[in-house]
């Protein structure tokens, strides 16, 4: 078998000093991927989210969110670290000395994804389940070409959301309101 064909297993420790993690990539079960840059739309939509989750939050004093590629070691997954586009960590989840220069290590209580034209299905439901698996209580998945949110609810049933909807927090952010069309305001249409 030619050496360009065999894949080396990474761990997470490992992962840390790869090349890879300097720019968007994942590490899924030992696996190294390299993903493409975020287009300027899918910065416009995760930074409208970061910014208003945030400022919700940071208001509140509820926990910590994240902005686009930070590391979190999915627990329970083995040498499995996803970057959500945006996510979101409780107070009592946090650890109690403060975040320190690794990977997060515990699962975010709510993780926004974006699509990409170059994620597939697959991929995307890949990420959904591995969220879920390791404790992910909610999950927002923004089609930038459809102008949709899909809601994932562990436990709860999926929903659709348009433009003409308002985005919430469920009972992970309770109290947290986001109109849908307001994600996509400075979009080309």
């Amino acid at each position: 078998m030619p050496a360009a064909n065999l894949r080396r297993y990474v761990t997470s420790d490992e992962f840390l000093t790869h090349a890879a993690a300097a720019g968007p990539s994942e590490l899924v079960r030992g696996e190294v991927r390299v993903m493409t840059p975020a287009s300027g739309a899918h910065g416009v939509i995760a930074g409208t989210i970061f910014a208003a989750m945030n400022a919700f939050v940071e208001s509140r004093q509820l926990g910590q969110c994240f902005p686009d590629n930070i590391g979190f070691l999915l627990p329970g997954l083995g040498d499995t670290v996803r970057s959500p586009d945006a996510a979101f960590v409780r107070r009592d989840d946090l650890p109690d000395l403060g975040i320190g220069l690794g990977w997060m290590t515990v699962a975010p209580d709510l993780v926004v994804e974006i699509l990409s034209p170059s994620e597939t299905a697959s991929e995307l439901e890949e990420k959904v389940r591995d969220y879920r698996a390791a404790g992910t209580r909610l999950i927002w998945v923004v089609d930038p070409a459809t102008r949709v949110v899909s809601v994932r609810r562990t436990g709860g049933p999926d929903t659709r959301l348009t433009e003409i909807d308002v985005l919430d927090g469920s009972d992970v952010l309770p109290g947290f309101t986001i109109p849908v069309t307001r994600l996509f305001a400075r979009l080309a249409k």
